[in-house]
């Protein structure tokens, strides 16, 4: 192939100067046979479309779709790229300068659309310059101003075509230029080529071993110009260090065979030598295609990328036709049918056909066994993924039919076990499906649990209604708050607070409040107990007429049938008895009262005729202070 027979090295750069936006662009593209680079400067002020950006995909899209050399295509390339330009314009008109540079490593060809530019260099030394399509190149061309002022000519972006323009546009596309080992192209917008000339580039193009470091220097030098305002840069240099050698035997083979067409046409005469001279072009034009439309359908093959060998392939048999190389159509029409399989396999996936897709994908390496221009590791991949989607569905299948038949245990198992293959295989589609699948799973369960819950509880109220109907309170009591623990559960609020009332019910019926005090009763006195306690005064009232062993006060007159003398103190353990009132009722013995400070020990009821007994050998009592004092007082 050419591109591994020679050796092109790309660097470039691209800044936005003292601007935040870089309207510049610049990309590229090697394939095996042919190369292409693009180099665009944004003309408009759209904030959302870049129009240097667009236009250059757009020229190196379609030239990845039609790789070519030929003047015709360069122009459409071009042409197509204006055509994007004008579609897009929606808020603004979108404009672009922009030149492209194409190359099978040994020949070149370029075309220019408004004022971006290319250099060649060659031996060190600056070859030729690309013309800008602007009013002050016409006037150079003109010789109405010298070919050194164009650079910073007042003129020099008032352009007269470029991509996007209103009126006809008129591309200029070179003719094939001859390469040589050793050539260096640079691409460069106008933010550079104004500040930097071309003797310049010149110079530091001598110190440069390799793209980067020329380039390096270039923006170095522009920078030193220390401008107040810088625009945007782009540079881009190809480093031609070896091209691709052709084979001369070849080149004389086809000159001979042009020559002798030529010959034959020249006998026919007259009118008929124009036709055939243009067909005999057009028939050498088919069979360079058809070389390079194969190796294109290669390069496309090695890549995956097969829609567009599929293109090439047709190109290049429509080329086979028209020489009439029948065994070289007959090999493309192979190569057709089985790129054809492998796209309609990738089509039936993307539609979810995948039994359709595991029956093209089978074909397929049938027709490429033992063809090693086919990557059939690749293809043996495809099948196998898309057995495991075809897996994946019939499991999602055996789901769904356990999910109508409400085994929703069976189904979610099936759905699980599908879920995880598709998320083995990357089988984005199905596990979206699959997790959807899983949610009505499990909105079903939850469901049918929130009903038997539900019958739960409902049949624990009725067992607390059934007990408190019976009058078994605490019975009632533990299934209505079983029933209440389950409808909270649940969520039923409006249950959950009815166990609540019932529960409260049931305790009040459990433990009746205590009943109030008796309207008869003093406040604060608990109310007496016992048969006739009615009709009986307080104990404490019971003959209060006088104090057990009082002293009688100095010059008062004793009491009735009191048996001590006024001045002598009453034995500790001796009893006075007091001449009671009769009462109309039956007296209560009366406790005895016990001083704080006399021991008394317990008394006795005697009859008044009953002698005293003698004191006992114990101390006496000590008496009260007073009492003495009363009792020695006259």
């Amino acid at each position: 192939m050419r591109k591994d027979n020679s050796e092109f090295i790309t660097g470039f750069l691209s800044e936005s100067g003292s601007f935040v936006r870089n309207k510049d662009y610049f990309a590229y593209a090697e394939l095996d046979d042919i190369a292409c680079w693009v180099i665009a400067r944004g003309l408009d002020n759209d904030q959302e479309v870049e129009s240097a950006e667009l236009a250059a995909k757009s020229v190196l899209g379609y030239f990845l779709q039609k790789p070519s050399i030929s003047r015709y295509r360069i122009r459409r390339y071009l042409q197509e790229a204006h055509r994007v330009l004008q579609a897009e314009s929606h808020r603004v008109r979108l404009k672009a300068s922009l030149t492209v540079i194409v190359t099978d490593y040994a020949r070149v060809r370029y075309g220019v659309a408004g004022n971006t530019r290319l250099y060649q260099f060659r031996n060190g030394r600056l070859q030729w310059q690309s013309k800008d399509q602007s009013l002050a190149q016409q006037m150079v061309d003109g010789e109405e101003i010298a070919e050194d002022t164009l650079d910073q000519h007042e003129e020099r972006h008032n352009l007269l075509s470029y991509l996007g323009t209103p009126n006809e546009f008129r591309p200029f596309v070179s003719k094939k230029l001859p390469l040589y080992d050793g050539d260096v192209f640079l691409l460069a917008t106008p933010g550079l080529w104004e500040r930097v000339n071309p003797a310049e580039m010149q110079d530091g193009l001598q110190e440069a071993t390799d793209p980067e470091a020329w380039i390096d220097t270039l923006e170095d030098v522009l920078l030193s110009k220390q401008e107040h305002v810088v625009q945007n840069y782009t540079a881009a240099a190809i480093f031609a260090n070896k091209i691709f050698k052709t084979d001369p035997q070849k080149k004389w083979r086809i000159i001979k065979r042009v020559a002798l067409i030529l010959l034959v046409l020249a006998l026919a005469g007259g009118g008929a030598l124009l036709y055939k001279m243009k067909e005999a072009e057009r028939i050498a034009d088919a069979a360079t295609g058809m070389f390079e439309h194969e190796t294109a359908g290669d390069a496309f093959i090695a890549e995956g990328d097969y829609p567009k060998a599929l293109k090439a392939y047709s190109d290049a048999r429509n080329a086979a036709n028209i020489v009439k190389n029948k065994v070289q159509a007959a090999l493309l029409a192979k190569k057709i049918r089985i790129t054809q399989l492998i796209v309609d396999g990738d089509t039936a996936v993307k539609d979810e056909q995948y039994a359709k897709a595991l029956d093209k994908y089978d074909k397929a390496l049938k027709e490429m066994k033992g063809r090693d221009d086919f990557n059939e590791p690749e293809i043996l991949e495809k099948k196998e993924k898309t057995q495991s989607y075809v897996l994946v569905m019939q499991w999602k299948k055996e789901g769904d039919l356990l999910f109508e038949a409400q085994d929703y245990a069976g189904a979610e198992a099936y759905y699980q076990k599908a879920r995880k293959l598709a998320l083995e295989t990357s089988f984005v589609t199905g596990e979206k499906e699959l997790r959807t699948k899983l949610d009505e799973v499990a909105s079903k369960k939850t469901g049918i649990d929130k009903e038997k819950k539900t019958l739960d509880g409902d049949k624990l109220e009725k067992q607390g209604d059934e007990s408190y109907a019976a009058q078994d309170f605490e019975g009632a009591i533990q299934s209505y708050t079983m029933a209440q623990e389950i409808y909270q559960e649940i969520g039923v609020l409006e249950k959950v607070l009815a166990m609540e009332r019932k529960v409260t019910k049931a305790e009040e019926k459990l433990n009746p409040p205590a009943a109030p005090p008796s309207a008869g009763a003093p406040a604060g006195q608990p109310p007496v107990q016992g048969t006739g306690a009615a009709s009986q005064p307080p104990a404490a009232q019971v003959n209060q007429t006088a104090p057990v062993n009082q002293t009688a006060p100095g010059n008062q007159t004793a009491p009735v049938n009191q048996t001590a003398p006024v001045n002598q103190a009453a034995p500790v353990n001796q009893s006075v008895p007091v001449n009671p009132v009769a009462p109309t009722y039956q007296p209560v013995p009366a406790p005895q009262v016990v001083p704080t400070n006399q021991a008394v020990p317990p008394a006795t009821t005697a009859p008044a005729t009953q002698p005293v007994q003698p004191p006992q050998a114990n101390p006496p009592a000590t008496a009260n202070p007073t009492q003495e004092e009363a009792a020695k007082t006259p």
